[in-house]
């Protein structure tokens, strides 16, 4: 009776492993998600910034938003930076909604540059996310990024 118990038990694991792994493996939304990422340009120096770099207070820059795999997406990015101590923690700099993907005829947009700031001791920390929605159902894409912007000690 052991046995039976045993093996009744191992064949119900591997029947909800194999429905559960078929499941997943034909999902619409893991298949067809738009993948988007962000890029942030320095455009005072050329440079791109990288995710949690500090820049120079002053510097301009410009962020992007690409789909990486051929899927249209219609979605918005908004960027935000720290508020002043009195205001509010956090407030809204730039918002861009957009179309992308083959059928736009582009994989990106870009938003307008932005001048950094930053006080000596207060640096200022720039929050950038992405979502784009895609046509099938259950295909989102979301992606985000950080940099800050700080005056250079002495």
């Amino acid at each position: 009776m052991i046995e039976c118990k045993k093996s009744s038990t191992a064949l119900i694991a591997f029947a909800i492993a194999v429905v559960a792994t078929l499941l997943i493996a034909s999902s619409p939304a893991l298949a067809e998600a738009p993948k988007i990422t962000i890029t942030v340009l320095d455009t005072t120096t050329g440079q791109p910034i990288a995710p949690f770099e500090t820049i120079t207070a002053g510097d301009q820059f410009q962020a992007t938003v690409t789909v990486t795999n051929d899927i249209d997406c219609s979605g918005q990015f908004v960027l935000t930076a720290l508020g002043l101590p009195t205001g509010p923690p956090e407030v809204l700099v730039q918002t861009l909604s957009f179309g992308i993907g083959p059928a736009s005829g582009s994989d990106s947009v870009t938003g307008g540059v932005l001048t950094s700031n930053g006080t000596p001791g207060h640096p200022n920390v720039w929050k950038v996310s992405a979502s784009c929605n895609g046509a099938k159902s259950g295909a989102f894409g979301f992606s985000h990024f950080q940099f800050t912007s700080a005056v250079p000690k002495d």
